[in-house]
């Protein structure tokens, strides 16, 4: 009889140790660290659902972060364009003094360093062009922002924003760094 209560209380004990083994394991599956250094294209979520990823790769999470400290470079104006959250699904083209044209996805920014002077950034959508005219010197850093609408009868309306460069910080602060590229 003593052996009984005995072998049961084992059988429990290895039964419960097994359990909580592998939901210690399950959790620490799930908490495996992100990997900093991965560049992969980047998608634009809306309510959990892929909307649009970039056709290239994004900058790795850590160039991500460092991009959000806002620095300046002795060397560039740096420049930092902003796209809103809520203009739409689609890709827009963004271009530097009538340069290549880059991709951008809603909820994301670009850092470009420049070339100190005047440079015109562009960005074209529903056969509109929109232009936006830029001074800077070397060690400078300025911060652009494009919003808009797109309503599902397909009419959009998009624009350059006037926000403060707090306003610009915190958009970008929740964006998605997805160009990093220097032009000088």
């Amino acid at each position: 009889m003593v052996d009984q209560f005995w072998e049961n209380i084992m059988k429990t004990w290895i039964t419960k140790t097994i359990v909580v083994s592998a939901c210690v394991l399950g959790i620490a599956g799930c908490a495996s660290p992100v990997d900093r250094i991965a560049e992969k294209p980047h998608c634009h979520t809306d309510r959990g659902r892929n909307a649009y990823c970039t056709k290239d790769p994004a900058p790795s999470i850590a160039k991500d972060d460092e991009a959000k400290l806002f620095a300046s470079v002795p060397e560039a104006l740096t420049v930092y364009v902003v796209r809103y959250w809520g203009d739409g699904h689609h890709p827009l083209d963004i271009s530097v003094d009538g340069g290549a044209a880059m991709e951008t996805v809603p909820n994301s920014m670009i850092r470009l360093r420049l070339k100190e002077g005047t440079h015109q950034i562009t960005f074209n959508v529903g056969g509109k062009t929109f232009d936006r005219t830029i001074s800077g010197t070397k060690g400078e850093v300025q911060l652009l922002g494009i919003t808009g609408t797109d309503w599902i009868w397909g009419n959009s309306s998009h624009w350059w924003t006037d926000d403060s460069v707090d306003q610009l910080k915190r958009r970008a602060l929740r964006s998605r760094l997805i160009k990093d590229i220097t032009l000088l």
